[in-house]
């Protein structure tokens, strides 16, 4: 379902903002983990989750 999901968006929009959005799972996993599961970020999984975040908010302030 998922990639379904994934496949009719990227016929709808542009490909990279798509591909930079799902890209999100990362980040929403890393905060699951760390509230349901307890489990520690740590420093690279910030980072990360950080350059994500950075990533879509870049492809925001180009877009509009």
């Amino acid at each position: 379902m998922a990639y379904g999901l994934v496949v009719w968006a990227q016929s709808r929009g542009d490909l990279s903002t798509i591909a930079a959005l799902r890209e999100t799972s990362i980040v929403f996993g890393a905060l699951i983990g760390a509230v349901v599961f307890r489990e520690r970020l740590g420093h690279r999984r910030i980072t990360a989750s950080l350059a994500v975040l950075a990533g879509i908010a870049v492809l925001q302030l180009a877009a509009g």
